[in-house]
């Protein structure tokens, strides 16, 4: 039996997250955007790239809302995005 075979199901159509999924989300949005800066300081322009675009697509599963701890990675991922 492999790890991704569990018996629960994963609903990735449903809007309504637990708690805990939003805290995850917002976990890994964090992480992220300091591999994203880490690689802005080294100039990998590739990783930056990749990085970025894995950033938005979790900022769109988090959603619209204020969400604790986000704040400084919502406007760090606005103002290189018009850079």
């Amino acid at each position: 039996m492999s790890a991704a075979s569990t018996d629960r199901q994963i609903d990735l159509a449903s809007s309504e997250r637990s708690s805990d999924e939003l805290d995850e989300l917002v976990a890994l949005a964090r992480m992220i955007a300091y591999a994203k800066y880490a690689a802005e300081d080294v100039d990998l322009v590739g990783a930056m790239h990749c990085l970025g675009l894995a950033l938005n697509e979790v900022l769109r599963e988090i959603g619209d809302g204020p969400h604790e701890g986000l704040a400084d990675v919502l406007f760090s991922n606005r103002t290189s995005s018009l850079n």
